[in-house]
């Protein structure tokens, strides 16, 4: 058992994910590109240290890869969140009922394919394919 390596991890060792969020699908699909599923773990005002917007910088989730495409889809990873949002119904409100409530649901912002940083508010899942290019490397 000593001349073997009993744990592997595939994330750069100086990183690690903020305490808050896990990864909770990272699967490889048929065109070589990778579902990359995240979670928040805490509601907002469930903690005072952990109930707060997370950033996940993609880049050393993947060291030595050179991320080409990240593109966001619904949670099911069946279709572009662009094309969901496009699809989605809009409800009439109470105007009554909707000044009760006051407040807005937070989400992380895009993705900025320069920065490659995912960021998740609170109990907030998001799905990703993840396009590398195969071909270069990249040098931290």
């Amino acid at each position: 058992m000593d001349s073997h390596v009993a744990s592997f991890s595939g994330i750069d060792p100086s990183y690690s994910l903020p305490d808050n969020v896990a990864v909770i699908t990272l699967q490889e699909l048929e065109n070589g590109k990778v579902l990359l599923r995240l979670a928040h773990l805490y509601e907002s005002e469930e903690d005072k240290d952990y109930s707060v917007m997370s950033s996940v910088e993609l880049k050393w989730l993947f060291p030595n890869k050179m991320i080409n495409k990240v593109t966001e889809m619904s949670l099911s990873g069946n279709q572009e969140r662009t094309e969901m949002e496009k699809k989605r119904l809009v409800w009439k409100v109470d105007p009554s009922s909707a000044a009760e409530e006051g407040k807005v649901v937070q989400r992380g912002g895009a993705v900025d394919p320069g920065k490659l940083v995912v960021e998740l508010a609170p109990m907030e899942i998001r799905t990703f394919v993840i396009d590398f290019d195969y071909l270069r490397v990249f040098d931290a």
